[in-house]
């Protein structure tokens, strides 16, 4: 094979090797399914000590959460904002089912939420 042939085997294996380790790699382990859910009062507040004896609480949720088809999946889940989330919002949760947990949540806006998962957050 000639040399030009070579070299551009060579590019296009270095060009793929990004896209490979994204999909195998990251996509597994950071990217998951979104589900929502309607927050209310349900959270359950726990209050520990740091090493310099000061209080911090954490607010910790568990609920369920549907997908775009209805599909149903209990959610555990904290505030990570030092407060509680404020009560009567929607949020759409991203799942990873390799690590079974919630990787994010974010608010959104009632009519951001599929029609099957409202159903279902209204039933």
């Amino acid at each position: 094979m000639s040399k030009k042939i070579w070299t551009s085997i060579v590019i296009i294996i270095i060009l793929l090797i990004p896209l490979v380790g994204y999909q195998f790699w990251y996509v597994p382990n950071y990217t998951g399914d979104d589900y929502y859910t309607y927050i209310g009062n349900s959270y359950k507040e726990i209050i520990e000590k740091d090493d310099s004896g000061n209080d911090y609480r954490e607010y910790d949720y568990k609920q369920n959460g549907y997908d775009k088809n209805g599909s149903e999946k209990l959610l555990k889940f904290d505030s990570a904002l030092g407060r509680p989330i404020k009560p009567h919002n929607y949020l759409k949760v991203t799942y990873n089912n390799k690590h079974q947990q919630v990787m994010s949540w974010e608010k959104v806006p009632k009519d951001q939420v599929p029609r099957k998962s409202l159903e279902q957050i209204l039933k």
